[in-house]
């Protein structure tokens, strides 16, 4: 596949120091442990929220970020893809830059198109992006000035999936960590953070369209992802792999990021059961056992959340349930039916922040017995599939065409 990247068309640069990442920031995909847990400084939900600017950005599901005063987004404007860093106090931008970017995918995607999923991730005043058709790319956060690029169309047959690159990179020290190539052939992959070169590679089969997360499982440091066809756990510094479990769902939708809980794993696909499991080292090595499961209640799109010892998510059941579960022992302790397809679930402190697929956001106090929505927001005129940044006292939501800033007051 011939490399698309065109020629940067703008760059509008400005003064000041590099961004600089505080614990309330939102710098990548699900928030700043990458488990849709926000460190916002928000203590209560006023009535209504303040809109503080709406601009347009262009199409696309990657979620924004938020990163001291600058927002970052991927987006897509006709042809290309733009990446762009605007201020937060505002929505002006900062700088822009813009490349080619096509992909053939699979016609079931329907009206989410070929515009950009995957969520880019800031580190180090670097934004790393993954465009729709497998292209890797550094830029310099401050100025927007190319870094470097790595294109994997000589690697693979295809160097995206089906329906286009979802899955969002993740950073493990002075490792980037991205599933290159496409449908039947990929791997897993480390790059130097600072050169784009690769410094491990995993062969496993396609990418998913989730994303790795790492934590610490039977006291070993773990990187967890799922492939077109696998759970799988590597050692993040060496890419071996640790342990690995066949999960195959109908039309390879692996689309659920695994959420980590102490020793405990959460996992789920589409038509798949709700589990719970524990990793355990053995003589031979590790080992995945199921603590519980929920059949009747699996998860799609939408990854789950914690807030103590309750666990959210929105299973398939129902028109889309959204539901609340004890993590020790699996007792589904509440549910709502026709959320809809999708929906973004972030945890603010003792709160559920759910943002729907139709523009509505709602608090839910996860202390209740019962579903009960506290406040009921308007957040965006059209479809809601980006997932939102939520940092300080501001929540950025991004529709099909639009970002707005909101303030809670």
């Amino acid at each position: 596949m011939r490399n698309l990247v065109s020629a940067i068309v703008a760059i509008f640069l400005f003064g000041g120091t590099a961004a600089v990442v505080r614990g309330a920031d939102w710098p990548q995909w699900r928030g700043p442990n990458r488990d849709g847990v926000a460190a916002a400084e928000i203590t209560a939900w006023p009535m209504t929220l303040t809109k503080q600017w709406s601009v347009e950005v262009g199409a696309g599901h990657a979620g924004p970020l938020l990163v001291g005063e600058r927002v970052y987004t991927l987006t897509r404007v006709g042809d290309v893809e733009v990446v762009q860093a605007r201020k937060l106090s505002n929505g002006s931008v900062l700088w822009k830059q813009q490349y080619a970017a096509a992909a053939e995918l699979d016609p079931v995607v329907g009206w989410h198109g070929v515009s950009p999923k995957s969520t880019p991730l800031y580190h180090n005043d670097r934004l790393y992006t993954f465009s729709i058709d497998g292209v890797v790319r550094c830029w310099n956060a401050t100025t927007g000035q190319p870094v470097w690029e790595r294109s994997f169309a000589k690697t693979y047959r295809k160097s995206w999936p089906l329906y286009g690159t979802s899955t969002s990179p993740m950073m493990d020290q002075d490792r980037l960590i991205v599933w290159v190539g496409g449908h039947d052939s990929g791997a897993l992959t480390a790059l130097d953070a600072a050169t784009g070169k690769s410094v491990w590679t995993l062969a496993i089969d396609g990418p998913s369209y989730a994303s790795p997360v790492i934590g610490k499982l039977a006291g070993q440091e773990q990187l967890v992802t799922f492939s077109q066809k696998f759970l799988v756990a590597v050692d993040p510094r060496s890419g071996k792999e640790l342990w690995k479990k066949r999960f195959v769902t109908s039309y390879d939708q692996n689309c659920v990021t695994p959420l980590i809980h102490g020793d405990r794993l959460i996992y789920s696909g589409y038509e798949k059961s709700l589990f719970a499991a524990t990793v355990n080292r053995t003589n031979a090595g590790f080992r995945l056992s199921d603590a519980w499961e929920i059949r009747e209640h699996p998860l799609y799109m939408s990854s789950p959340v914690r807030i103590g010892e309750k666990l959210f998510a929105l299973s398939m059941a129902n028109g889309g349930s959204l539901i609340a579960v004890d993590l020790n022992d699996g007792t589904l302790l509440w549910q709502q039916p026709r959320f809809g397809e999708y929906a973004a679930l972030v945890a603010v402190g003792t709160d559920l922040l759910v943002q729907t697929d139709k523009g509505q956001l709602l608090v839910i106090p996860a202390s209740a017995d019962r579903y009960q929505a506290a406040r009921n927001y308007t957040v965006a005129e059209g479809k809601t599939w980006a997932h939102p940044a939520v940092a300080g006292k501001q929540i950025l939501i991004k529709d099909q065409t639009h970002l707005t800033c909101w303030l809670v007051p």
